[in-house]
């Protein structure tokens, strides 16, 4: 399996701010090495830092199912990244993370960030 990541991955992205803090820069699958098959994180970068405990993701497939990811947690600068641990045992087919983030100074931002896992 490899891992395509459809039309630049912001076509659905719908946002809901109050303010730039809150806004997201980039949404990104970390670059892989041919040996591994799904990333281990997906990354929504923001500007400033984001609330963890009041930031929420959830993975769904095709049919809308949710699925398992690993525990959410930051990284960067000021805590600016907000990653998602995937399952690397994913199957083909279309996902969508619905995602949800607030900011430290108070500000929120949503949106979905599609991609997909091909054979």
């Amino acid at each position: 399996m490899t891992l395509i990541v459809s039309a630049c991955l912001f076509t659905s992205l719908l946002f809901v701010a109050n303010g730039a803090s809150a806004a997201i820069e980039q949404a990104s699958l970390p670059p892989q090495q041919e040996e591994e098959l799904v990333p281990a994180n997906l990354e929504l970068t923001f500007p400033g830092p984001v609330d963890l405990a009041r930031s929420t993701a959830i993975l769904l497939d095709a049919q809308g199912t949710a699925l398992p990811t690993g525990q959410p947690f930051l990284s960067g600068p000021e805590g600016s990244i907000f990653k998602i641990p995937l399952d690397p045992s994913m199957a083909p087919g279309l996902y969508i993370l619905d995602w949800r983030v607030l900011s430290m100074d108070g500000r929120s931002a949503e949106g979905q960030y599609k991609f997909r896992v091909d054979p």
